[in-house]
């Protein structure tokens, strides 16, 4: 078998070698990371926490973690109603649209749509809800 030459091997356009956008930007972010702990005297990841996962043990547990993750845009203040908010499942599960979330299961979970909106328009403490989240 012939040798290429390198200017003919994988990767190559004629003499220069192709850049790869997403290798660039990792590049680029882990140059970032690197100089940032450095200058802040810190270690570890910059742009996202690690993955932690916690077992859903009850019922009870499941409903608290739907009403937070709906709840979590009024929370943060980018909408002033669960409703209002367009990128949330509230409005899916509630009109039925069909999609692949598992409808059915949720409203189970809470007997009947009426109960599912009634539990959802009840202002729960997000204090409580520390016993569900990973990272409060």
């Amino acid at each position: 078998m012939q040798d290429l030459p390198a200017s003919e091997g994988p990767g190559r356009v004629g003499k220069l070698k192709r850049p790869i956008p997403s290798r660039q930007f990792s590049h680029l972010f882990n140059a970032y990371a690197k100089w940032f702990n450095i200058r802040y005297d810190r270690t570890g990841s910059l742009f996202e926490k690690p993955f932690k996962r916690k077992l859903v043990e009850s019922e009870d547990y499941v409903k608290r973690l739907i009403y937070y993750i709906h709840h979590n845009p009024v929370h943060h203040r980018f909408s002033d109603t669960i409703i209002e908010y367009p990128w949330s499942s509230y409005q899916t599960i509630v009109k039925q649209h069909k999609t692949k979330l598992k409808q059915e299961e949720v409203i189970d979970w809470f007997d009947d749509v009426e109960n599912f909106k009634f539990y959802h328009l009840q202002e729960h403490k997000l204090e409580v809800m520390k016993e569900v989240l990973i990272d409060f």
